[in-house]
């Protein structure tokens, strides 16, 4: 295991969360655990961060720097940018700890963000 994907995988047991990856410029996969499609999610995730930050930018709200999802099931996506090319997505089938794992996930950006790889 290289020092990106041990620190996902102590993220993930960490939080309890079930899968995580790491894209780079225009969706381009880094590193994924547990994530079946890996390329088409990281390629979909840019899109939507893209999107959303180009929303805030219009509204004159600021940059993005983290987006929230919820699902049907009570399961939560967290897309935290990591710098301006990447950015880390976590997945959790639970999101009773949410304000924890928010908290963890803006955490884990900062430490990858000090990674040469991912600078």
């Amino acid at each position: 295991m290289n020092e990106i994907t041990i620190i996902l995988n102590e993220f993930l047991i960490q939080t309890k969360s079930s899968s995580a990856l790491i894209s780079g410029a225009k969706g381009k996969l880094i590193t994924s655990l547990h994530l079946d499609y890996s390329d088409s999610v990281a390629a979909m995730s840019d899109a939507i961060l893209s999107m959303s930050d180009k929303f805030l930018t219009d509204l004159a709200k600021g940059s993005l720097k983290q987006l929230y999802l919820k699902t049907t099931d009570g399961g939560v996506v967290v897309m935290n940018k990591i710098n301006n090319s990447h950015s880390v997505i976590v997945f959790s089938n639970d999101g009773s700890n949410l304000g924890l794992f928010l908290r963890n996930i803006d955490e884990l950006a900062t430490k990858l963000s000090g990674i040469s790889l991912l600078k």
